[in-house]
């Protein structure tokens, strides 16, 4: 129905928390509609990106920032600018895991002035919740409260990895931050997608509420680029030996066992058999130490792969 606005969906959620997985899934069920995805990473290649590429999505890509930073919030009312000039029925933006959802709303009104083709219908915030390692993580990251606190529903997933008394306790923090939104539980980010055919209730936020995303405090994304075949133990003992010092690290590796895919979030690392065709090894490490984190990195490479070269960007 080309008079129809686009439906407008934010994905939130912090780093690894299993936003990709869930996307995944909705692209699944809705293979038979037009749809469009605007991916918000840190890091100047987008593992995530790549994922989604194999399910014949065309995506476009905003890197190195949050959108709702002033860094990047030109390029991403341009973004949805150019897509609500394409015949697509829903716009799902997959924001960056330190992203501040707050300013949305403004945003969406700048949009509305602009827009040459549909209007956007927004239809609410999905926040993906780390059940794992929320609780550790909520009260030293505003940009994770402002995300639950925004969100029209809320998935806490990862349930598989938490206790019963663990997942109570992350459900009342949740609910704490929020007590408008659906909570959903969830293992591996398998919901009940049938909120895709109603509306979703929109959190209001204040208007006097401004992102915390600022050129000034985002995390550094450190892209490792190597060549050639490592030894798979030496690697795992490589990424946790990072793991102190890393918010994420995610990529493709060339290890003696074949290609891998590199997953990791806290102490949960998961190096895994990919069908992905790469050319270059790459490791996207997320970090908010600074130098220690890159004095770290070579320190780390020169004790696990002596001799072996790497770019570090």
């Amino acid at each position: 129905m080309p008079d129809q606005p686009i439906r407008l969906y934010l994905l939130t959620g912090f780093l690894g928390a299993g936003k990709t997985t869930l996307l995944k899934r909705i692209i699944d069920h809705l293979r038979t509609q037009k749809i469009g995805i605007l991916m918000n990473e840190f890091g100047s290649i987008s593992v995530d990106g790549i994922l989604l590429q194999q399910h014949g999505v065309d995506i476009v890509e905003i890197n190195n920032g949050s959108v709702f930073c002033s860094c990047l919030k030109g390029a991403f009312i341009d973004a949805l600018v150019a897509y609500s000039e394409l015949p697509i029925e829903y716009l799902f933006v997959e924001t960056s895991g330190m992203a501040d959802p707050s300013n949305i709303e403004p945003i969406l009104t700048n949009v509305i002035g602009k827009v040459k083709g549909k209007a956007y219908n927004y239809c609410g915030s999905i926040c993906l919740v780390d059940g794992a390692n929320f609780l550790e993580q909520v009260d030293v990251l505003a940009a994770l409260e402002r995300q639950v606190a925004a969100s029209s529903l809320i998935v806490i997933n990862k349930l598989d990895l938490v206790d019963d008394e663990t997942a109570a306790a992350v459900a009342a923090k949740v609910r704490q931050l929020n007590p408008e939104a659906e909570l959903v539980p969830a293992r591996y980010g398998a919901i009940e997608l049938e909120f895709l055919d109603r509306p979703l209730k929109v959190i209001k936020t204040p208007v006097a509420v401004e992102s915390c995303n600022t050129p000034f405090n985002r995390p550094t994304a450190h892209v490792i680029t190597a060549t050639g075949i490592y030894d798979r133990e030496a690697f795992q003992a490589f990424v946790e030996a990072l793991v102190p010092l890393a918010l994420r690290m995610k990529g493709f590796f060339l290890l003696d066992d074949g290609w891998r895919q590199v997953d990791a979030v806290g102490p949960h690392i998961e190096i895994r058999p990919t069908s992905i065709p790469r050319t270059t090894s790459e490791l996207v490490i997320i970090s908010d130490k600074g130098f220690l984190a890159l004095t770290a990195v070579y320190g780390q490479w020169d004790q696990h792969f002596a001799g072996r070269e790497m770019t570090l960007s």
